[in-house]
């Protein structure tokens, strides 16, 4: 087989071919690379438009986290919950961390996990009784058990990666902080008894005041939790653009052959097929993949789950598909990236970070299908801030839009293809690669009015042909009665 590819095959095949410096080709050699100058363009055009999406999205995260509300939460009443809380609201505030608010409105450690997993990032919680064990603990009380004092409350399944970088560690650092400085005043204070050799506190006690405990309401700490979703819809999105390429470069035949509402029908269909079955594959390789940790650090999964990921999926592929059909249409080959570009970096961005930590620009995000299939996808595997009608009805409302934007993105390209206007790949009339067997409307027009005018004049009035051997006669006007 390999022997078609031998040179004794092509023996003489080059005679009638010219050097790519002869004279002859010249001026096609001068356009090529004139073309490949405007690509190179185009390209840079691309890059930088990808690249100012996606850093200009993140390179102010980090001094953009005091975007972030945390709570601290009094349940206490007592010393030690007023002490804390005056502690973490004299911490410094500086961009890089989030903002500490307190809360009056909670009373139960059970209602701040409920309002945190529902619309909050985190709390620090001082627990009911904490002064009153610490008091005895001082006072001899043998056993005592710091980390009863406070409970950091978070909620990863909201945005894993903010949470990852900023919530989490914020709430640690603070608590943390917050026992150092209450252990230091707490010796000092007892080294300032007028006789503590006297006294018999719980030494564990006094050394180790505050503790803490944390507690996620919504984990999402599954090995494959902050990649999940946007690498998965990723592959999808990717794996559609080179139909959707196809489809385009193969589709002249039908614009210039079926009816439109046939068109119109069959282009939004085999798009919804193809999202079903990517999306499928997205969902089964989840279920076989999300990790020996997921039922410990998420909630358990079932087969509701399982379709819930598959529709969710559908419905992401299936508005992007739309979104970027009707751009393919219209576009010429040298331009389809660039609305893939756009597209991909955006969408991606806004499953890896969130708008509290980006400029106001990007609050797009809220628009974006990842944006809302990774919000509903976590809320399904955590139940973590539910904003399922936000969420869904941007997608529905997108599908809609876009649906009735590719009805008319199709009207529009048959259009160009009856008329000659474009070609199968897009080139439009005028351009060096047009290429259509459908004449050029204006072409056709100019043509019939060069027949017209090259035909006879037709002369006024009516002709009378008379015979006269009936005896009839029209021009004399008898009529033989």
């Amino acid at each position: 087989m390999l022997g078609i590819f031998s040179w004794r095959r092509l023996h003489g095949k080059d005679d009638h071919r010219v050097s790519i410096t002869a004279a002859s080709i010249r001026g096609e050699v001068r356009n090529r690379v004139w073309d490949y100058l405007q690509l190179a363009a185009i390209s840079t055009v691309m890059i930088w438009a990808g690249l100012s999406l996606f850093f200009g999205g993140v390179y102010r995260r980090s001094v953009l986290a005091n975007n972030i509300n945390v709570y601290v939460v009094d349940l206490d009443g007592g010393a030690v919950g007023t002490n804390v809380t005056r502690m973490v609201l004299d911490t410094a505030v500086t961009p890089s961390t989030p903002v500490w608010l307190q809360n009056h409105d909670l009373n139960s450690v059970d209602a701040v996990k409920a309002w945190v997993q529902h619309s909050g990032w985190g709390a620090l919680v001082v627990n009911p009784g904490a002064s009153a064990r610490l008091e005895s603990a001082l006072a001899g009380a043998d056993h005592y058990n710091a980390s009863a004092a406070m409970t950091l409350i978070e909620s990863t399944g909201r945005q894993v990666v903010a949470e990852m970088l900023y919530v989490s560690s914020a709430l640690t650092t603070t608590a943390q902080a917050v026992a150092r400085q209450y252990a230091q005043i707490q010796v000092t204070n007892f080294q300032a008894t007028d006789d503590p050799a006297q006294q018999q506190p719980n030494y564990a006690a006094l050394i180790n005041p505050v503790g803490f405990v944390t507690v996620d309401v919504a984990p999402a700490g599954f090995t494959m939790s902050p990649v999940m979703s946007t690498f998965g819809y990723l592959a999808i999105l990717l794996s559609i653009i080179g139909v959707l390429i196809m489809w385009k470069m193969t589709s002249f035949p039908f614009f210039a052959r079926v009816r439109f509402c046939d068109l119109a029908l069959m282009w939004p269909v085999l798009l919804l097929g193809l999202a079903l079955v990517l999306s499928l594959y997205q969902a089964l390789a989840f279920l076989a993949f999300r990790g020996p940790n997921f039922n410990s650090q998420a909630l358990t999964y079932t087969t509701a789950t399982f379709f819930k990921f598959w529709f969710t999926g559908t419905a992401v592929a299936f508005s992007l598909g739309l979104w970027l059909f009707n751009w393919f249409l219209h576009l010429t080959p040298q331009l389809m990236a660039l609305p893939s570009i756009c597209t991909v970096i955006p969408n991606v961005l806004s499953t890896v970070s969130t708008f509290e930590l980006a400029p106001k620009f990007y609050r797009i995000m809220y628009a974006m299908p990842f944006y809302n299939g990774s919000s509903l996808i976590l809320y399904i595997l955590t139940g973590a801030h539910p904003t399922i009608g936000r969420n869904v009805g941007v997608l529905v409302a997108e599908i809609v839009a876009m649906t009735a934007l590719l009805t008319l993105s199709i009207w529009i390209r048959q259009i160009c293809v009856l008329r000659g206007i474009s070609d199968a790949h897009g080139w439009f009339h005028g351009s060096r690669y047009y290429h259509s067997h459908i004449p050029y409307y204006k072409d056709v027009r100019a043509d019939a009015e060069h027949q017209a005018e090259s035909l006879p004049p037709r002369r006024a009035g009516v002709e009378i042909v008379d015979y006269d051997d009936d005896g009839v006669s029209l021009t004399t006007g008898n009529l033989g009665v």
